[in-house]
């Protein structure tokens, strides 16, 4: 059985931790579990926004998909 853990650390040098992560030990869409990090963009504004955005796109775009083995194409186009 797959047991994960994640932590991310805001660093000495900013006030707010831009990072985001994502897992699941459970199926999401045709994939047997996900693992996701969205790394922050070095205190630029909303760095927080963004990170989490992406992360919740990929996640709907996976549960969405008809693919069968989605991990053999590579992305084509942009997700936003």
């Amino acid at each position: 059985m797959l047991k994960t853990f994640s932590i991310t650390d805001i660093g000495r040098k900013r006030k707010v931790n831009q990072d985001y992560i994502y897992t699941s030990e459970k199926p999401v869409g045709n994939l047997p579990n996900v693992f996701i990090v969205a790394d922050g963009m070095g205190g630029h504004n909303a760095g927080d926004y963004a990170s989490k955005v992406t992360v919740e796109t990929m996640l709907a775009e996976m549960e969405n998909s008809f693919e069968k083995n989605p991990t053999a194409k590579p992305l084509r186009k942009p997700m936003m």
